[in-house]
């Protein structure tokens, strides 16, 4: 393609372009037949819309799937092969290049080839004028861009895609690192949000600092002992939790996913880690942990308790409390097995069919209901009292009844934790 136009032109411009076309056509055939380029020389119109006859072009316009005639016969005009999403941006670019008194335009846009294929084309065009300054031709080359084309969208579309996985990524609990397979594992990738460490992704790309300083002491032995043995044993990934020490000295737990990525040899390269914050869950965990071990302990301080209350006199009691009313029953809550002493079985209280009221001889409920409703009124927070009561084969025993007022916030009596013991003995003696 000329890189200049001619300086030699009548007043119409006609010795320039007919000067290119003889130029063209004494190339050699097989070059301009094996040539992406195309070269046209299109007629100008004075309109906006112009269609651009051709008044010449190559023979490798083939290429496209039309012959020279399709074109020179006017039976095609160049705009009618131009995309019809593109055809009126390339309009308006050329036109704006002519008033702008502009000598070159050059543009990317898509053309239908004769199949209905699309393709992408870089135009090149030298605008041609009279002597008076108006366009009178157009001297182009078009070349196909489809591949490179299709290499750059598909290249932006896999950047718009790390993108987006990146802001996702920075968002979520989740940091992600691409370590070299070295020695305190340097890194060579790390997210934005990696700032939740204290530190800023650059720190690490740049190795003002190297991932495993942060890992806590007493862990760091196991992390890259576990490592060593996964990289030994061909794993490509697996996974561990251990803590890491923040800039501003938190400490962290963290879950780490690691793939490891090998050469042909099967030698570790690099090693891709996913790291996620589980401090909170973590935390829960243990103290979850510490719960279930605490109840545990209590549960074996109650078995042990209730053995020892179980074999011996006392028969630990507790009552439902009503300080309203001075001829409370008292429901029981809990009652201990060793209740079998009187014959009545635990279910007999639990189940509201008993209430211990019931069970206090008639001539004794009176006065243990006043003397109990006096210590609480008085703000007592003990009661000690003997009176008799029936068992359940109707026979009367003496009982010893220590009791602790338990009472809420606003210290009402709610509770009363007491023990009874059998001194039917010791009143006959």
């Amino acid at each position: 393609m000329d890189s200049n136009t001619s300086d030699k032109k009548d007043e119409n411009g006609y010795e320039d372009r007919i000067s290119w076309v003889l130029d063209i056509r004494e190339l050699p055939e097989k070059v301009r037949e094996k040539s992406p380029v195309i070269s046209f020389l299109w007629k100008a119109e004075d309109s906006c819309d112009e269609k651009w006859p051709v008044e010449y072009v190559l023979g490798n316009v083939d290429l496209l799937g039309y012959t020279a005639e399709d074109f020179t016969s006017g039976h095609l005009d160049y705009a009618d092969i131009v995309h019809p999403d593109d055809l009126g941006k390339v309009q308006d670019a050329l036109t704006q290049c002519c008033k702008e008194g502009i000598d070159f335009f050059d543009h990317e846009y898509r053309i239908i080839l004769k199949s209905g294929d699309v393709r992408w084309v870089d135009e090149r065009t030298y605008i041609l004028r009279d002597k008076d300054g108006n366009v009178t031709h157009y001297r182009g080359t078009i070349f196909d861009i489809t591949e490179q084309k299709k290499r750059i969208m598909d290249l932006k579309e896999s950047m718009r895609k790390l993108e987006l996985l990146e802001e996702i990524i920075n968002r979520s609990p989740v940091m992600a690192f691409l370590w070299r397979a070295e020695e305190f594992w340097p890194a060579e990738y790390a997210t934005e949000n990696v700032f939740k460490l204290g530190y800023s992704a650059e720190d690490f790309m740049h190795g003002r600092i190297v991932y495993s300083d942060l890992i806590y002491p007493q862990d760091y032995g196991l992390v890259k002992e576990t490592l060593a043995k996964k990289c030994e044993e061909g794993s490509d990934n697996y996974a561990q939790e251990y803590r890491v020490i923040a800039r501003g000295g938190d400490l962290l737990w963290v879950r780490e996913n690691t793939f490891i990525k090998r050469d042909e040899h099967g030698n570790a390269i690099y090693f891709q880690g996913i790291i996620q914050d589980i401090t909170e869950q973590k935390e829960n965990e243990i103290a979850l942990k510490r719960s279930l071990e605490k109840q545990a302990e209590l549960l074996e301080r109650k078995q042990a308790l209730e053995t020892i209350i179980n074999n011996s006199p006392l028969i630990a009691f507790l009552w439902k409390a009503d300080p309203e009313s001075e001829e409370e029953l008292w429901p029981v809550e809990f009652v201990s097995d060793n209740i079998s002493k009187f014959g009545y079985s635990v279910d007999d209280f639990l189940s509201g069919a008993i209430l211990y009221g019931e069970i206090i001889h008639p001539d004794d409920l009176r006065y243990v209901q006043i003397e109990l409703s006096e210590v609480t009124k008085e703000g007592g927070k003990d009661f000690v009292t003997e009176y008799r009561i029936r068992t359940k084969s109707a026979e009367e025993r003496w009982v010893k009844e220590q009791t602790f007022i338990k009472r809420n916030e606003e210290m009402v009596v709610t509770h009363y934790m007491g023990v009874i013991e059998d001194i039917t003995d010791q009143k006959q003696k």
